[in-house]
């Protein structure tokens, strides 16, 4: 089965009457009995609106009390699933059969994606593992932006559930499943037609049709020749139709494959598109931004007129001033030179900034004023760029006189190993200032320059101080290190943490990670080094139990991102528990 495509499969219903969808639920819950699903295994529920109302309540409480017209969709069933061989891949005809890491990522995957597409409008999710291949049944209330039934709005038409099928797949991405073929001729199987085909029991010759009986022979030689006899020309029908067959389907195989890549580089062409379409409009907008005032039109608003030889010269009874682009120079008087419509109301009427600023938005408005300060402003900056060099990071002196007390706290209260703090410790990657804070050094990505450090205060007893050295720059670099594998493996995955702290502890209970993994602290995704971790197959948002909107943003930025979290408050109070 090796080479075999995984899909993503995603199918809706739409259900119009109570009865309909108290009836479908029932089926779901397993209120009744259900053919062929083995009993003695448990489905899971992913999403439960409330465990002591029924659905209908349930959707009651979501829609409230608009008028529900007699044909609207009252609900929408989804089927969430993919194609057996993900779920088990070294046997997809083994019905019932799963790996169990591969249902868990899979309905997680599923759950994010539903609880942020249909956020507050999903009722009830269930997997089900009872039956031939796992599958998820989820319960969507159909409401608009404006809190009304509106399915047509949601889910009619082929775009609109093109687009459904895009963003599920979008979503399943990362665990190896694929969106079919976006185009394709093939028709949408509803809820009821697919549930009833994977159900459906597989067809079989029965020897004790054909074979003859003992009988029937007056030896073994004899029944051999006559099994022979009756079953070869059988055999050799089916040795043909398997070979072509088998032909079939590689020719099919490789037309998939062949649409798979098409549509792949479909994917990047429109995502590149629409990037430069992106580009576009921010470099539009950015040029509007800069275009100052023309300094013509403040000219003439402040009583100037045209030289009626010199072109480009604007004259009055104390002023001769020579205009090109946005620069200006005053040939009379005490001689003066500037750029701006501010420079050039502040020089003629002889007023400050603010007085300036006062008179253009009186005679231009506040647009234009506007973009004449942000002129002016932009004039200045560069000046400043120019001449002004930032100060430069300084490393907080090692004071190892004090690492003992860091090495203690870190040990003793954060229960971090003694060997993980003495290595990263040898490294210089961890140690003690003067004051006995925690010392963490921040380095770029890929190249390791240190520019900046996190500072984690302990000394004295409930000392919550925590920081940057001064003059870190928290998007040039990050606390990070690795482990895992051998020194010169590759790096196979990415795991981003809050703080140094978390990145510690998260290493520390997940252990079992054989490959080469690099753990970094970055709390903010403004901050991620996207170029980097753009690279890497995999990526693991290990957020604490609130970071659900950081590890969104994450996601949206680098869609090869799972999600991981601790099973108590944060990752190091996790460890604290359990030690």
């Amino acid at each position: 089965m090796l080479g075999m495509t995984n899909f993503a499969v995603c199918r809706i219903q739409k259900i119009k009457s109570w009865a309909s969808l108290i009836h479908s639920a029932m089926h779901t819950t397993r209120a009744h009995e259900i053919e062929n699903a083995d009993l003695s295994i448990k489905n899971v529920s992913l999403i439960d609106g409330a465990e002591d109302k029924d659905i209908k309540e349930m959707f009651m409480e979501k829609i409230g009390a608009q008028k529900i017209r007699s044909n609207a969709v009252l609900a929408i069933e989804m089927l969430l699933t993919a194609s057996p061989q993900y779920f088990r891949p070294d046997n997809p005809e083994q019905a019932g059969f799963y790996i169990q890491e591969r249902v868990d990522n899979f309905a997680a995957a599923c759950t994010d994606w539903l609880l942020n597409r249909y956020y507050g409008k999903v009722v009830q999710a269930i997997m089900h593992l009872d039956e031939s291949t796992p599958h998820i049944h989820a319960y969507i209330v159909p409401l608009d932006n404006r809190g009304k039934l509106n399915a047509r709005e949601l889910f009619h038409g082929r775009y609109k559930l093109s687009e459904l099928l895009d963003s599920f797949a979008r979503a399943v991405e990362h665990l190896g499943i694929e969106r079919g073929i976006k185009g394709s001729k093939a028709k949408h199987t509803d809820i009821k037609k697919y549930y009833a085909a994977v159900n459906s029991k597989s067809h079989h010759i029965n020897l004790e049709d054909v074979l003859p009986d003992e009988e029937e022979a007056a030896s073994i030689s004899e029944y051999r020749a006559l099994v022979k006899e009756i079953l070869q020309p059988k055999l050799n029908v089916l040795n043909n139709q398997l070979v072509h067959q088998e032909l079939k389907l590689r020719e099919k195989r490789n037309i998939e494959q062949a649409a798979q890549n098409s549509e792949r580089e479909r994917r990047q062409l429109e995502a590149r598109v629409q990037n430069l379409s992106w580009t576009l409009e921010l470099w539009e907008s950015q040029a509007n931004l800069l275009r100052d005032i023309p300094l013509e039109s403040v000219a003439y608003h402040l009583g100037l007129h045209p030289h009626p030889k010199y072109q480009g010269r604007w004259v009055s009874a104390n002023h001769t001033i020579n205009i090109t682009g946005s620069t200006f120079y005053d040939f009379v008087g005490a001689e003066h030179g500037g750029g701006g419509a501010i420079d050039l109301v502040m020089h003629l009427l002889n007023c400050n900034f603010r007085e300036a600023v006062a008179w253009l938005y009186e005679i231009f408005g506040e647009s234009e004023t506007l973009r004449a300060v942000t002129h002016h402003a932009r004039e200045q900056a560069t000046v400043i760029i120019a001449t002004e060099k930032p100060k430069q990071f300084v490393v907080p002196v090692p004071d190892e006189n004090k690492w003992g007390g860091v090495r203690d706290y870190l040990i003793g209260a954060r229960k971090l190993p003694a060997a993980l703090i003495d290595n990263l410790h040898t490294a210089g990657l961890i140690y003690s200032d003067e004051k006995q804070n925690a010392i963490f050094l921040m380095r770029s990505l890929p190249d390791g320059e240190v520019t900046g450090a996190f500072l984690r205060g302990t000394y004295g007893y409930n000392n919550t101080f925590y920081g940057l050295a001064k003059g870190s720059k928290r998007n040039k670099g990050w606390f990070h290190f690795t482990t895992g594998g051998q020194g010169e493996d590759k790096i196979a995955r990415a795991v981003l943490v809050k703080s140094p702290i978390e990145a510690l502890s998260v290493v520390v209970l997940n252990h079992s990670l054989t490959e080469r993994t690099i753990y970094i602290a970055v709390d903010n995704p403004h901050c991620l080094p996207v170029e980097f971790l753009s690279y890497f197959k995999e990526v693991v948002a290990a957020y604490d139990a609130d970071g659900e909107v950081r590890a969104g943003a994450v996601l949206k930025l680098l869609p090869q991102t799972t999600r991981l979290k601790p099973k108590a408050r944060d990752w190091n109070q996790q460890l604290i528990l359990m030690r």
